[in-house]
């Protein structure tokens, strides 16, 4: 029995290896490295989002397996609008890069959009920049978006505030640059079309940290208004907060509610346990329990011994989408045009955020999360999800008038308009009387 035991094992052993190897000679291997060119800010008030990015990059090469298949090379932008271009125009023709993933920020995301324009020779994937823009109005059919725009990721939120939480009149404080103003106008989009009444915005310059005249602003206001909409993200919402509390205004005001990154992991690690019940939106929720984002913390985790955030989620889909991509082409990299077809084609099942695919102007259409600040199991700070928008897409409620929607003015620190009835008019003149006739009778969406 013990040779007959022996003898199986051998042989176990021979037929797996076999079939390692065979699984090995089926997987298609370039002849040299294929060159991806990172472009993310090392430095400055987010430099922590580009490194996140790059982490999960590097993930998603340790997971698939293709390590030696890749030639990573990051160049730091040093979040400048500039550098962010002149890295990208040496990735493309020094380094010969069939990928550029670009930076994390609004401003450069915007400026290497422009670039690309006169760039086809290469595939640029954002890094997280979320101006619409760049996937509408401005779009080049060699950008490829596995991400989010700051609009898509607000609309329902707006609504939500409006219609569920019941809030007529919202005083928002962000900062003035392309990004919190798409964040603005899509909440405003949603909010203003489902019995929100009115929003008034304070713009602080970027990467600001002394909030003392906002908070006394905030003060003399919250007799006008239901709640504050914080629209930044990182050190800058840590600041806001500590002020926000140092003024007494979380007795003031109901409730703090924001945008995206009000609800991010790099923030829940700074803020106090008064943070609880914060509420925002956005693609990704690090408390989401599927088995997908609880094996990609569990990795991440491992193999930086940090906690992964939203960038890191849209890094490692963006480089999971790229091998997948080359998968399907054998790793040949002279078709451009196939590479991308077989990009847009695919339908991703497994990510951290849930299912995703592309629409004809090459952004994700993913589920959108309303998340709350909680203490999970462990007594660390997660934002939760508490209602879930299945496959929304960059259009949001405007899918189907996608041509009216993008003859709108483009997103901009005074535009929508933040008063319900002028807000009523303006949005007549791209989508008719009738629309906003019915918007009304049905009290919304």
């Amino acid at each position: 029995m013990k040779k007959l035991v022996a003898i199986l094992m051998t042989v176990t052993m021979f037929l797996s290896a076999m079939t390692g190897l065979a699984m090995a000679e089926d997987k298609a291997h370039p002849e040299t490295p294929v060159v991806v060119g990172v472009t993310c800010p090392y430095s400055g008030f987010v430099a922590n989002l580009g490194e996140n990015l790059v982490r999960g990059i590097q993930l998603a090469l340790e997971v698939e397996g293709r390590t030696e298949d890749v030639k990573l090379i990051i160049e730091d932008t040093e979040l400048t609008s500039e550098l962010a271009v002149t890295k990208c125009e040496s990735l493309l023709k020094k380094d010969n890069a069939t990928f550029i993933i670009g930076s994390v920020t609004g401003f450069e995301g915007d400026a290497q959009a422009a670039w690309l324009k006169d760039n086809p020779d290469v595939i640029f994937m954002p890094g997280y920049s979320a101006t619409e823009d760049m996937t509408m109005r401005d779009f080049s059919p060699n950008m490829i978006r596995a991400g989010w725009t700051a609009n898509q990721v607000m609309f329902d939120w707006g609504a939500y505030v409006a219609k569920e939480i019941g809030y007529k009149k919202i005083i928002s404080v962000g900062a003035d640059y392309s990004y919190p103003w798409g964040q603005a106008a899509g909440f405003a989009h949603g909010f203003l079309s489902n019995g929100g009444e009115k929003i008034e915005y304070i713009w602080y310059p970027e990467g600001n940290t002394d909030f003392n005249s906002i908070m006394t602003t905030l003060l003399s206001r919250s007799s006008e208004y239901d709640a504050v909409f914080l629209n930044d993200g990182g050190a800058t919402v840590v600041a806001f907060w500590k002020a926000w509390e140092q003024y007494g205004l979380n007795n003031v005001y109901p409730q703090l509610i924001g945008g995206t990154n009000v609800g991010d992991t790099n923030v829940l690690t700074e803020v106090s346990d008064g943070y609880v019940g914060v509420m925002s939106a956005g693609f990704y929720a690090d408390g989401d329990p599927s088995e997908a984002n609880q094996t990609f913390r569990q990795k991440y985790i491992e193999m930086f011994d940090a906690q992964p955030d939203a960038v890191s989620v849209q890094g490692y889909d963006t480089m999971r989408c790229i091998i997948k991509g080359l998968d399907a082409v054998d790793w040949k990299v002279d078709d451009q045009q196939a590479i991308i077809d077989a990009i847009l084609a695919l339908k991703i099942t497994d990510s951290p955020r849930g299912s995703f695919y592309f629409d004809e102007y090459h952004n994700a259409v993913q589920n959108v999360y309303i998340k709350e600040t909680q203490i999970g199991a462990d007594g660390e700070m997660v934002s939760n999800i508490i209602k879930t928008f299945e496959n929304v897409t960059q259009f949001g409620p405007y899918n189907d008038l996608k041509e009216g929607y993008m003859s709108m003015p483009r997103n901009a620190r005074d535009y929508p308009p933040t008063e319900r009835d002028a807000f009523m008019e303006d949005l007549a003149k791209y989508f008719g009387q009738e629309y906003v006739d019915k918007l009304i009778e049905n009290g919304g969406w």
